[in-house]
């Protein structure tokens, strides 16, 4: 039966492992029109999709991982806002 078990696939984005791994990331796509409750759950591999920019991407990332806060809230051109929770 251990055999039948293999070891967890390594991740090709080390960053979003960690992020996921830590933080509890909810979505809200354009906050002047939609209210608070229609947030969604997302994984950082989803983030990663929604903002195309890499630049700010890392920057986000690199303030939430070496950041002290418990909740990071992110307004990205006023179309999406990122919360990051720590778990």
């Amino acid at each position: 039966m251990a055999s039948e078990l293999s070891a967890g696939k390594k991740s090709l984005f080390p960053t979003n492992a960690i992020i996921n791994r830590n933080f509890i990331i909810r979505v809200l796509e354009n906050p002047k029109s939609n209210s608070v409750k229609n947030t969604k759950l997302r994984t950082a591999n989803t983030i990663s999709k929604l903002i195309n920019d890499e630049k700010l991407k890392m920057k986000l990332f690199e303030k939430v991982l070496n950041g002290k806060a418990d909740k990071y809230t992110f307004l990205i051109r006023n179309r999406l806002r990122i919360d990051f929770c720590s778990k």
